[in-house]
């Protein structure tokens, strides 16, 4: 029995054997040319990622502390305990819930139409890309590219009134549909994605123009319509200008507008702002997220056969 302690006692510590292998794997990753150069651009990635990420993250942290500990020093880093009181100010001010409801009514189907008019156009300019008349079409399109928007805001404004869509979500979401850049970048991925011997083929098959484009080309293309519906809804989402001049009742009054009433009812209520503004980019995230999956499967099962 007395030599049991003893045993206990120089037993060697397991802790030194363990890092021994941990330190020479780092040292001889060191060592390795290519393997620290990846280790060096994963840490300048890491560093740009975050301070991407950080204000986000501060923003969240902002909206749950009370308006003396935001303006304290130093600012906290950590989450607080008054997102109730801030959300009940919030709720004051504007309805977040009723902004969010009239941001997607103008999002979704702008995003959808837009995604589909597009993507019968560039098919269209794409398939049938010998035809002079085609050439001269798809270059004004083009051309419509480099005149500013706010060109034609005066005009457009004066075309809503006489149609009678001012302060409704229409003008917002129909004219939205025709849009250049969407056709010119619809038609440069099907022209990339779809070889001209796949047309042949569904001719050949007894497939109609329409008939090739809803079950050969749309499958294919699919990636492409993901990343222009993600690039549609965030940019219609953010708008702000277009809403501005159409929309006066504040009960149709999209997200951006929502904010900036919030910004100017309680311009020094940091927390408040900063509550709103988290409710604002939360549907964007979800939106992103889901169509980043749909771009994902969209790359994996759409494919040519050679």
């Amino acid at each position: 029995m007395g030599s049991v302690p003893n045993q206990i006692q120089e037993r060697p510590s397991a802790a030194p054997k363990m890092a021994r292998p941990v330190r020479r794997g780092f040292m001889a990753l060191l060592r390795n040319p290519r393997a620290r150069t990846r280790l060096i651009v994963t840490l300048i990635v890491f560093l740009i990622s975050l301070m991407f990420v950080f204000p986000l993250y501060w923003m969240l942290v902002l909206s749950t502390h009370t308006l003396q500990e935001v303006s304290a020093f130093p600012p906290p880093l950590l989450f607080g305990t008054a997102l109730g009181d801030n959300l009940s100010r919030l709720l004051e001010a504007f309805s977040p819930l009723q902004a969010i409801w009239n941001s997607l009514l103008v999002a979704v189907p702008k995003t959808l139409g837009l995604v589909l008019i597009s993507a019968l156009a560039g098919y269209g300019f794409s398939r049938y890309a010998r035809l002079t008349t085609a050439q001269w079409l798809l270059s004004a399109v083009l051309a419509t590219l480099f005149f500013p928007p706010s060109l034609g805001l005066i005009p457009f404004f004066l075309e809503m009134k006489v149609f009678g869509w001012l302060n409704t979500f229409l003008p917002l979401i129909i004219p939205a549909m025709a849009s250049a850049f969407g056709v010119i970048w619809m038609n440069t991925y099907i022209s990339a994605a779809i070889p001209r011997e796949l047309y042949e083929a569904a001719e050949l098959d007894g497939a109609g123009p329409m008939t090739t484009f809803w079950r050969v080309v749309l499958p294919i293309i699919r990636p492409g319509l993901s990343a222009l519906a993600v690039w549609t809804f965030i940019g219609t989402w953010n708008d702000f200008q277009i809403p501005l001049i159409i929309l006066n009742d504040a009960d149709k009054f999209t997200m951006p507008l929502a904010l900036t009433t919030l910004s100017a009812m309680r311009s020094s209520d940091t927390p408040a702002i900063m509550l709103g503004t988290a409710l604002g980019i939360l549907p964007v995230f979800l939106i992103f997220a889901f169509l980043s999956r749909q771009f994902i499967s969209g790359l994996t099962s759409g494919a040519v056969k050679s």
